[in-house]
């Protein structure tokens, strides 16, 4: 139990590290990996993985929008 609420108690505190205004996207993308690591339900489970390819395209077509709008 004790395991457990550590694990917690650090997912929320990435959590709000990464909220930063100031957080370069590359640290934040690490954070959520680090998320998704720690979110696992048990230790032999892999990462969640549906969505990533989904969420990296969804990420390429926001910069993308961002460069052509500068």
């Amino acid at each position: 139990m004790n395991d457990e609420s550590e694990r917690t108690r650090l997912i929320a505190e990435i959590m709000r590290v990464i909220r930063e205004p100031s957080m370069p996207e590359g640290t934040r993308l690490a954070g959520l990996t680090l998320i998704g690591w720690l979110a696992r339900r048990r230790p032999d489970e892999a990462p969640h993985s549906v969505g990533i390819a989904e969420a990296r395209e969804s990420e390429r077509r926001l910069r993308a929008t961002r460069v052509k709008s500068r």
